[in-house]
């Protein structure tokens, strides 16, 4: 099963994925998910989240500071020395709407994935 959010591979059989919690047994095939870019904090990552899904947009938030779902311990990343630590990934669809919202209400903490 291919989680088509992270694009990890999971065990036959496995209905969510353990990552982002998207539901595996959905026809999710046509659905192409980019990663935006980062914020340097959880709160500012739950407040996109929460705003980009007021806007009927759907959006998932990678973490790559060691929470996993809602508990764990937040650790700085050592991969991107002064880099966010939150990705957000939206449907490619909605992929300009997303990035004029983000840089609306997060500014100066958000940061663009550059292509």
């Amino acid at each position: 099963m291919l989680c088509p959010v992270c694009n990890k591979n999971w065990d036959e059989g496995t209905t969510q994925c353990p990552i982002c919690g998207r539901d595996l047994t959905a026809d999710s095939d046509k659905i192409e998910w980019v990663i935006l870019g980062d914020v340097d904090d959880r709160v500012s990552a739950d407040f996109a989240k929460e705003t980009l899904n007021s806007y009927s947009i759907p959006a998932v938030i990678f973490s790559k500071s060691g929470f996993f779902g809602n508990v764990g311990l937040p650790l700085h990343p050592f991969y991107k020395p002064g880099g966010g630590v939150f990705e957000i990934a939206v449907q490619n669809q909605f992929r300009e709407d997303a990035l004029e919202i983000l840089e609306m209400i997060l500014g100066d903490k958000w940061h663009t994935k550059e292509n």
